[in-house]
């Protein structure tokens, strides 16, 4: 405001010093014309990317001013405008794996299909207005699926999975040396499971494992809740690192499963949860029969805050009285958003447990799955929308499908066996059968296989 009077001031002087003629001392000459300056128009503010590769801050090569990663190692670039991203390989072997890419952040990996020569990604953030930024990657050689990631499992218990497919090894939580790590064996034939070997694996067991895209799925000699001295025996497990961690990107309605274990025993719960608001709140119906969240009655809808938890990509919920009573993750698994928690809850710390969460989906088609089981098998699934074949080792298991009710999930299914119950429901990838409460043997059982 004070530099817009002082120039109609100026031009006011200007003006009137024109009026007055000038110079010869004669008077009357013709007045010099004003033609007023329009003001410069206000710099464009440049657009800026900040990088991180592994979760922390990075800096550029100092010769090269590239960004170095390898494959599979998580890369996040977050642009201080709106922007669309774009990029290209400058010998096509880099590829790009997005997890998320809202306007101003991308969450993404990148792949080298090369055994033996690295490549440069660059990546172009443009705004709307046509301002643009790049940045080029320099991407070496390696696995894409090395590297760490998040283990949900059945026995209840949340870690860490540090795998490297180059060197064949692996460990939990980095425990190499308490045994709780050891080496991978490749399948005999394509298409069939990994091994895991050493350590606490015994051998044969069903310690094997499935690698999907930023995905490990299969069945590792966990410790059995409260044993004390431990105890371990082969639960079913999935270990994500595609997280989502931005906000907004957490809706969604999930049918949900949960194992609750005891030093007592397990327990089985079915129903439909609903992540909205942008992330901010979920709900659960949390009655005994299975209700969509649309068809949940009032007195059985518990309504809780999602905010950020202190480990990227989890999630934390709070009650009513804002304290903390859980957290969970949402993992981008081959194409879908599938809700994932495991751990002690902040109101029950004599329990564990397992939730896996599958996006509603208007129907349940046919496949075949390979997987594993809270009795600690390897299982192989031939399922239809009426049919569910299980062969367990030398066990098989035909159950009768149908839906559960018209107020139900359609995505999810029943099957019987005799008077036994249990509830099935599917991803694109994951697919899992779990145990009706209330009663043995159903209550508390979990399989879950990778859908070929």
């Amino acid at each position: 405001m004070r530099k817009s009077i002082g120039t109609a001031f100026a031009a006011v002087l200007v003006l009137g010093l024109a009026g007055c003629g000038g110079g010869g001392g004669g008077g009357g000459g013709a007045g010099i014309p004003f033609l007023p300056v329009a003001p410069a128009p206000a710099p464009v503010a440049e657009l800026k990317l900040v990088i991180e590769v592994g979760g922390a801050s990075a800096l550029p090569d100092s010769d090269s001013g590239n960004y170095s990663t390898v494959p599979g190692r998580q890369v996040v670039v977050r642009a201080s405008d709106n922007v669309t991203w774009s990029g290209n390989s400058d010998g096509n072997q880099i590829t790009r794996t997005d997890v998320e890419a809202p306007p101003t952040l991308l969450n993404t990996r990148f792949a080298n299909s090369s055994k033996t020569t690295a490549g440069n990604y660059t990546l172009v953030a443009r705004t709307s207005d046509g301002r643009t930024k790049q940045v080029t990657f320099a991407v070496k050689t390696g696995d894409y699926r090395n590297g760490d990631y998040t283990v949900f499992a059945a026995n209840g218990s949340r870690q860490k999975l540090s795998i490297n497919f180059d060197q064949s090894i692996f460990a939990l939580d980095g425990a190499v040396v308490t045994g709780i790590g050891g080496g991978i064996t490749p399948p005999a034939s394509p298409g069939d499971a990994w091994a895991f070997t050493g350590g606490v694996v015994t051998v044969p067991g069903a310690a094997t494992f499935r690698p999907l895209v930023d995905t490990v799925v299969g069945g590792f000699p966990f410790a059995v809740p409260f044993s004390d001295p431990v105890t371990r025996t082969d639960f079913a497990f999935v270990a994500a690192r595609a997280l989502v961690t931005t906000q907004a990107s957490l809706d969604g309605t999930y049918n949900r499963f949960r194992i609750d274990a005891t030093a007592s025993g397990r327990e089985s719960t079915i129903g439909q949860i609903q992540v909205s608001g942008g992330g901010t709140v979920m709900k659960q119906c949390t009655g005994i029969k299975v209700l969509r969240i649309s068809d949940c009655p009032a007195a059985q809808l518990v309504t809780s805050t999602v905010s950020a938890g202190s480990e990227s990509g989890m999630w934390n919920l709070k009650n009513s009285d804002g304290i903390v009573f859980g957290a969970f993750a949402i993992a981008r698994i081959d194409g879908d958003n599938v809700y994932l928690s495991a751990g002690t809850s902040g109101t029950l710390p004599t329990t564990q447990q397992l939730a896996i969460g599958v996006p509603e989906a208007p129907s349940y088609p046919a496949f075949l799955s390979d997987g594993w089981s809270t009795k600690g098998t390897l299982d192989t699934s031939t399922v239809t929308p009426s049919d569910y074949k299980l062969v367990s080792g030398a066990s098989t298991t035909n159950l009768v499908l149908s839906t559960v009710a018209p107020d139900a999930p359609t995505g999810m299914r029943f099957g019987t066996d005799g008077t036994d119950g249990y509830f099935a429901m599917r991803s694109n990838r994951l697919e899992v059968l779990v145990g009706a409460r209330g009663k043995a043997p159903t209550q508390g059982y979990l399989h879950l296989g990778v859908v070929r």
